[in-house]
Order: structure tokens, then C-alpha cells, then sequence
């Protein structure tokens, strides 16, 4: 929950709802919130029945995970979350002008990633970007 800024967040939103619901929560106590989240378990269903992969079975071993890079707007730190960890790793810091998108950030994070991943042998390598950010149609 950290870094995120609520005023970001529409009110009375279900996600709104999960902030106020985990704010004060210890680290394993928001995880078991967010883990037994009837909402998001219902947003994760319409989004992977948005797309035109067959999902695979229960019983199907699974090598794909959740990886993403965030840049902290406290200090400036590039954090990277990856599913496969206990915790966040931090990468390195960033100048305020950069985002996780600048070149420092990449060599920091995704092409280390990308370097890390092959040299373990991966035989191929799969993966979405996603980047999230404010909406500037309404500057014009």
C-alpha cells in the first residue's frame, strides 16, 4: 500500500474500499485481505475472460508469474515485485526526472531482468507490458 496516492483512487470505488480495508493492516494482514477479496477475484475473472488464450487447467503446471517495476515517489527508489519472491527487491535509484521507463531505470531493471532470465536458461521468453499512468486527454 505504500506509494500509492489515495486521491488517485475514486471514492466509494471497490478499490477505494480495499484501501480503507487494508491501510492499517500489517504486511500479512493485507495480504490475506487482498487474498480473499471476493472483488478482485471477480475483476481477475472478467479480465482473463476478456482475452483469446484458453486458460490452462487446475492440475496444469504453471512457469509464468508477476513481475513489475515501480518507481517510489518517496525517495526515488526502483522497486521490483516479482511473484516468485518472498519480498520487493530494490534496484536502485532514480533522479526525479526519470521514470521506469528511462533509460537508467531499464538497466536497473527490465534488462537485468531480461539478462537474469536468459542466463538461467529460460528457454523462451514470454511477457506483456503494461504501463500505468495519468490520464492527459483532458490537458488539451
Amino acid at each position: 500500500m505504500y506509494n500509492v496516492r489515495k486521491e488517485n483512487i475514486v471514492q466509494n470505488s471497490d478499490l477505494d474500499e480495499l484501501w480503507d480495508e487494508c491501510r492499517d493492516k500489517k504486511a500479512d494482514e493485507r495480504a490475506e485481505v487482498l487474498y480473499d477479496s471476493a472483488v478482485l477475484e471477480r475483476a481477475h475473472g472478467d479480465a482473463g475472460r476478456k482475452g483469446n488464450t484458453k486458460p490452462p487447467g487446475l492440475d496444469e503446471d504453471v512457469d509464468l508469474h508477476y513481475v513489475c517495476f515501480v518507481k517510489s515517489e518517496v525517495d526515488g527508489e526502483l522497486w521490483e515485485l516479482d511473484g516468485r519472491r518472498r519480498g520487493p527487491l530494490k534496484r536502485g535509484k532514480l533522479e526525479k526526472n526519470e521514470d521506469v521507463l528511462s533509460e537508467k531505470a531499464l538497466d536497473f531493471g527490465v534488462r537485468k531482468f531480461i539478462k537474469r532470465e536468459e542466463e538461467s536458461g529460460g528457454k523462451e521468453m514470454r511477457f506483456s507490458l503494461v504501463g500505468l499512468g495519468p490520464n492527459h486527454d483532458d490537458d488539451e
